[in-house]
C-alpha cells in the first residue's frame, strides 16, 4: 500500500491580546542590502525561527512561518497559524513555510484574500466588521512564496534572515539565485521558456469575461 503523504493543515491558535506588530527602526546607510526596511524583532517572528528550528529536528528544511490575524477595529491579535517546511516529508517542492500557512489559514476562514476579512463571510469568529492578516518568516521569502504573499493580499511581511544567508556555502539553498533568475531576459533563465502561439489561447479568458464567475 502506498504510502499516504496527505498532510493536516495547521490549525490556529486563539490569541486575544494587543497586536504588537512590526516596528521600524533606524535606517542602515543607503548603501546596505536592506536599508529602508529594517524593523524590531517581536514575539512572531521569534515563534517563526523557532518552527524553523523544530522543522530542521524532524528532518525538514530550515524554514518556519507565522500568520496573525488582526482585528481591524479592536488592534486585537485574534488568532495566528504557524507553520514549517514540508518539502521533504511530503516529496512537494511547493511545501515551503510560507505557503503552508497561508493554505490553512485560508482553509480554516474560508477566503481566499487575507488583507480585509469580512464578519460575515469567515468561518471563525472576528469581534470587529473586518480584519487582515500579517506575515511573519524565518527567512527572506523565496520567489513562489513571495507571489502566495501577493496573491493573498497579505499587506504586510516581516522576514528575519535574508536570502544571502539561505544560500551561503554550507547552506546550500537557491534563494539568491532564484531571486536573480527572474531577472533575466528569458532567453537567459536556466528553465528553457518558451511563447508558443496558440488560437486557442484566449479561449477560457473570453469565457471568464462572460461566466460571471467570483473575480479573485
Amino acid at each position: 500500500m502506498q504510502e499516504d503523504r496527505v498532510r493536516r493543515l495547521a490549525r490556529s491558535t486563539p490569541c486575544g491580546e494587543p497586536y504588537d506588530g512590526v516596528r521600524p527602526l533606524n535606517p542602515e546607510p543607503e548603501d546596505a542590502p536592506f536599508a529602508g526596511i529594517e524593523a524590531a524583532s517581536n514575539r512572531w517572528l521569534e515563534m517563526a525561527c523557532e518552527e524553523a528550528k523544530a522543522s530542521v529536528g524532524e528532518g525538514g528544511g530550515p524554514f518556519g512561518a507565522v500568520l496573525v490575524q488582526v482585528d481591524d477595529e479592536t488592534g486585537r491579535a485574534i488568532r495566528c497559524w504557524r507553520d514549517r517546511n514540508h518539502v521533504v516529508e511530503l516529496s512537494d517542492p511547493t511545501a515551503h513555510a510560507e505557503v503552508s500557512v497561508i493554505r490553512s489559514a485560508c482553509s480554516e476562514l474560508g477566503v481566499f484574500h487575507l488583507d480585509m476579512i469580512d464578519r460575515d463571510e469567515s468561518r471563525l469568529p472576528q469581534d470587529g466588521s473586518t480584519s487582515h492578516c500579517e506575515i511573519y518568516s524565518s527567512c527572506e521569502p523565496c520567489p513562489m512564496c513571495y507571489s502566495a504573499i501577493a496573491w493573498a493580499r497579505i499587506p504586510v511581511l516581516v522576514f528575519a534572515a535574508t536570502r544571502f544567508e539561505a544560500s551561503a556555502p554550507q547552506v546550500g539553498f537557491r534563494d539568491e539565485e532564484m531571486h536573480r533568475e527572474l531577472c533575466k531576459p528569458y532567453w537567459e533563465r536556466s528553465v528553457q521558456v518558451y511563447h508558443a502561439n496558440s488560437s486557442r489561447a484566449a479561449e477560457a479568458f473570453d469565457l471568464w469575461r462572460r461566466s460571471g464567475n467570483k473575480m479573485y
